[in-house]
This record gives C-alpha cells, sequence and structure tokens, in this order.
C-alpha cells in the first residue's frame, strides 16, 4: 500500500505538470485522505492562480483533488474543490 507521504509527492508532481500555474512556491497541501474502503487517497492542494481577480490585486486561490489509488500509486485525474465526494 502506497503510504501517505508517497501519495503527496506523487500528487504534487502530478498536478504541476497539469497546472503549469501550480508552482510548487505557492502549492499548499490542504489534506490527505484515505478513503473509507482503503481502496484511494484523496490528496488536495491550493495554489496561487496568474488569473486575474476584479476584486484583487492578485491571482485567485484554486482547489484541486487528486485521487490516487493506494495499492499501487496509479493516479486518476484532477477535480476542483476540495471535498473527496463524488470524485471521479
Amino acid at each position: 500500500m502506497l503510504q501517505i507521504r508517497d501519495a503527496v509527492q506523487k500528487s504534487q508532481q502530478y498536478l504541476v505538470d497539469l497546472f503549469p500555474d501550480a508552482s510548487t512556491a505557492e502549492l499548499q497541501l490542504e489534506s490527505a485522505e484515505l478513503s473509507d474502503d482503503t481502496k484511494f487517497w484523496y490528496i488536495t492542494f491550493s495554489f496561487k492562480t496568474s488569473k486575474p481577480h476584479p476584486h484583487l490585486m492578485s491571482g485567485i486561490r484554486e482547489y484541486k483533488t487528486i485521487k490516487v489509488r493506494a495499492q499501487d500509486g496509479e493516479l486518476f485525474g484532477a477535480r476542483n474543490g476540495l471535498s473527496s465526494q463524488g470524485l471521479m
């Protein structure tokens, strides 16, 4: 079974590859959660984007949750948000 540190590290690299705005300097780990059936890790990161926000001087903060199979570390994608409910 993939340990939590390995799941976080693998998810972080995947996220940075998918979303260039997720620079490691701005990337924050928000949560790491093992599913109730222990089959998947749900790893959530947040990062500031370069997209302008009409009411802020800088970019907005985005949240992405990565689904990782706990058995072998296979990645199943990323979605917006903090919750693992309904994730892929």
